[in-house]
């Protein structure tokens, strides 16, 4: 499958997103409840997960078997990379306007 092929907000299964990451379906579902992966709002009790979430679930999983990290510290690992890179960006546009302005 192709990027393009599909949305990162697309909602998946419990079972898909095990499927998917090869972890087991009652590991996807706890780690939903706990807030550790993110939901979106479904009809059924079984919480619906954004297609997202496989990314994030692979990353905490990788984060386990490298560094021995649990999975809520890899929840929270992901989430600081992520203001990190998100502040970067806008540091870099800051110094681009900063540039534009200096000329």
């Amino acid at each position: 499958m192709r990027p393009a092929d599909f949305d990162l907000d697309d909602s998946m299964t419990c079972d898909a997103v095990a499927e998917m990451t090869g972890a087991r379906r009652s590991l996807v579902v706890r780690l939903a409840r706990e807030g550790l992966i993110e939901t979106v709002e479904g009809e059924s009790d079984e919480p619906l997960l954004p297609r997202r979430a496989v990314v994030t679930l692979r990353r905490m999983q990788r984060l386990r078997l490298d560094l021995g990290v649990n999975f809520t510290g890899a929840a929270i690992i992901i989430d600081l990379v992520a203001r990190i890179e998100k502040l970067n960006r806008e540091l870099a546009d800051l110094n681009s306007w900063r540039f534009i302005a200096d000329e």
